[in-house]
């Protein structure tokens, strides 16, 4: 037997079996007079008990009958006797059978115990309760319908949802990737203009390394952040070729987040910004720093820092309205939701520096996504 099919069976015996009880205590507050024997309150027992058990047996009939009448009446008149016939013969079915295992139980194996008129003998006011326990398990089963269904909505909602944000994360990705692809064949257009050839098939050679790794996660909304970094490295390698000795690159990652998830080419606009805006714009050298901090709580702590650009200009916060900042907040909010934290510091003397938080995913484990 599967499973889910057994585990249902032993829940409707089990809160068949505890309302087997409640009808036994509710039969001894009702009764004007205890039984004088311990057999007579066996017999008061095993009666309830019988009852509740008949009933186990009969509530995914009774399941299947409402929902067949439902299905095939739309008339509500129409339906409403049927289940009315329904109740009646129920009542009577479930009396007759559970008085006569009462006389096999204990042994009354008299033929006339088990006529019609005996039966009817002893039966009580309270014996009638069976026509409304088949009104309460047609409730129920109504009831689990509509739980089951507003699930199901739930569910196909969040799918959809789900689905959603998969789509506007691929499409946040594809507008990462021409701008990224832009800026370093910018940069290996300045070399040759240069007439440089042999930097420029050194460009070209890392660029399309680059390409070859990011074809290769292509289908990834998330990857480990050791690519992540090999990504931004080899672009900056790229830009290393242009700007030489003026472009000092330095990463620090500790090894125990190596291995989290994080968004494809979260980095990559970032490290663009700095190239652009404050490299670019320098006539000394100066260094963009990369590190990534496992922090408490569990946390992913991602930053991007360079050294300030020279000449008298300074970065504008209107830069974060174009690919860059913007691309990477949008995102991180659809990723992540609050549980990101983006940060940014473009007017600090001593260079600009941005800082990611999201919650540290390890690989293998199920994604934020």
């Amino acid at each position: 037997m599967p499973a889910p099919r057994r585990h249902n069976w032993l829940f409707i015996f089990g809160v068949w079996t505890a309302v087997g009880v409640l009808l036994s205590i509710q039969t001894y507050i009702g009764l004007s007079q205890m039984p004088d024997s311990p057999r007579g309150h066996l017999v008061l027992w095993v009666a309830q008990m019988y009852r509740a058990w008949l009933w186990a047996l009969l509530t995914p009939a009774v399941f299947m009958l409402r929902q067949q009448l439902q299905e095939r009446h739309r008339n509500l008149v129409v339906r409403f006797s049927l289940h009315v016939l329904a109740a009646v013969t129920l009542l009577a079915w479930c009396n007759i059978v559970r008085l006569w295992a009462l006389n096999v139980t204990f042994g009354w194996w008299r033929l006339e115990d088990y006529g019609i008129d005996a039966i009817w003998g002893m039966l009580s006011a309270r014996s009638f309760i069976d026509f409304y326990i088949y009104w309460i398990v047609v409730a129920a089963d109504y009831v689990r319908e509509l739980v089951n269904h507003k699930v199901q909505t739930e569910l196909r909602e969040e799918q959809l949802h789900t689905q959603l944000v998969r789509a506007e994360l691929a499409a946040l990705k594809q507008q990462v990737q021409p701008h990224f692809l832009f800026n370093s064949l910018n940069a290996i257009a300045s070399i040759m203009r240069e007439g440089d050839s042999k930097k420029a098939v050194e460009a070209i050679s890392l660029l399309s390394q680059l390409l070859r790794q990011l074809m290769a996660n292509g289908g990834r909304q998330e990857i480990e952040l050791w690519r992540e970094l090999d990504y931004a490295q080899c672009y900056l390698s790229v830009e290393k070729v242009r700007f030489e000795e003026k472009l000092i690159t330095d990463f620090d990652a500790d090894e125990d987040c190596l291995n989290a998830l994080v968004p494809t080419l979260i980095l990559q606009p970032l490290v663009e910004n700095a190239v652009k805006h404050g490299i670019a714009q320098r006539r000394n050298p100066g260094r963009v720093r990369v590190t990534a901090r496992r922090v408490p709580g569990d946390r992913l702590r991602l930053e991007v820092f360079n050294d300030p650009a020279e000449g008298g200009r300074k970065a504008d916060a209107r830069d974060n309205h174009g690919i860059g900042l913007q691309a990477t907040r949008a995102r991180l909010e659809r990723a992540f939701g609050p549980t990101h934290r983006l940060e940014y510091d473009l007017h600090n003397p001593e260079g600009c520096l941005v800082r990611i938080e999201l919650p540290l995913q390890a690989a293998g484990l199920p994604s934020h996504a």
